[in-house]
């Protein structure tokens, strides 16, 4: 494999090639045998309703199939380099956060989510040389939280789901009054 000036390379364009090409051979197999029980013959009335799914699974594998044998004679002019490690590494630095992000809104809503969210690639900046001080990374979080919450839930009238977590604060509140 080709190796990039910067860094080793973590995965070659033709496992990727050969790889997508097996996965969506394996998705026209799975169309074509939900559609077989639907039935893909032509009735009285017409097709059976598995009769179009089944064609569109057979020309989604065959397709899949000729760029995997394309893929394979083809090669070695595919041994270049799909992702790096330094690029896979950068990749996986913003989709970690999104990732966890998105995990943590069932428990904590958006609102406590997002504000984490935002704080930590301020944080993360402020780390990498950037000024951003605590008292500007909370005043951009929060004040983001709060201009969501303000334009959704009070402006246009849709409330984000605000979690157990804001579910709760909505009944501390409720006992004080």
């Amino acid at each position: 494999m080709s190796h990039s000036s910067d860094s080793p390379t973590l995965v070659g364009t033709r496992w990727v090639e050969l790889g997508l090409a097996l996965f969506t051979t394996l998705i026209g197999a799975v169309v074509m045998f939900g559609s077989v029980e639907q039935g893909i013959g032509w009735g009285d009335a017409g097709p059976e309703p598995g009769y179009f799914p089944f064609y569109i699974g057979l020309m989604l594998s065959a397709a899949s199939i000729a760029n995997g044998v394309l893929t394979l004679v083809r090669w070695k002019v595919l041994s270049v380099a799909f992702v790096s490690r330094s690029a896979f590494k950068q990749v996986m630095s913003v989709f970690v956060p999104i990732a966890l992000f998105v995990g943590a809104m069932p428990f904590t809503g958006i609102y406590i989510a997002s504000a984490a969210f935002i704080a930590w690639f301020m944080w993360r900046d402020k780390v990498r040389a950037k000024p951003y001080g605590k008292w500007m990374i909370g005043s951009v979080s929060l004040g983001a939280v709060l201009a969501s919450y303000l334009i959704f839930a009070l402006w246009f009238k849709v409330p984000l789901d605000a979690g157990p977590m804001g579910d709760w604060i909505a009944l501390a509140g409720r006992n004080f009054k």
